[in-house]
């Protein structure tokens, strides 16, 4: 077919070609580079390849050597999580038990904020009351410093006191 092809376009052109000694040996000659550009083209490929097939075969050895590098880090990482949520466990019971003792002294202080509060409502009714009974304790401390002794002689000598008197002398011990 292509000898059809090439005779026809010969024919058209009318010109014929002919294959001499020398046209035969520069087309040797060509091949013969063509070749050798080819075969240096493959050289090259099958260095490229047999470079980058290498460089997989190596790199699938450190994959395998970082599998098990990583194996042994997800062991330390599994034990480290494990220790690590015991811990967090620890922290929350802490952290309950802290809940329940911080409400305990919430509800101590509020029991003495109010003891405190009922005892100040108490301290200023008692001071209300002492500065009403100051005048009547400084009248009675006059009254028993004006007590002489031939008056608690005198009271001595009644056999059968009343009883309001018996009560002014409790009052008066009480005082002692």
């Amino acid at each position: 077919m292509v000898d059809e092809v090439c005779g026809e376009y010969f024919q058209q052109m009318r010109r014929y070609v002919y294959v001499t000694p020398k046209s035969y040996l520069s087309f040797i000659q060509a091949y013969h580079e063509l070749y050798s550009t080819k075969y240096k083209a493959i050289d090259r490929e099958e260095q490229n390849i047999s470079r980058g097939l290498d460089k997989l075969a190596d790199a699938t050895e450190d994959v395998e050597a970082m599998k098990v590098v990583l194996k042994e880090e997800n062991a330390k990482l599994d034990a480290a999580t494990e220790a690590t949520n015991k811990l967090l466990k620890e922290l929350d019971e802490k952290n309950k038990r802290a809940d329940i003792k911080a409400e305990e002294v919430n509800a101590v202080t509020e029991a003495c904020e109010i003891k405190r509060s009922s005892i100040e409502i108490e301290r200023d009714v008692a001071n209300q009351e002492l500065q009403i009974a100051l005048p009547f304790l400084r009248k009675a401390e006059d009254a028993v410093k004006s007590i002489k002794q031939a008056d608690i002689s005198e009271i001595k000598a009644i056999r059968k006191p009343g009883d309001i008197v018996m009560i002014i002398f409790d009052c008066i011990n009480i005082l002692f």
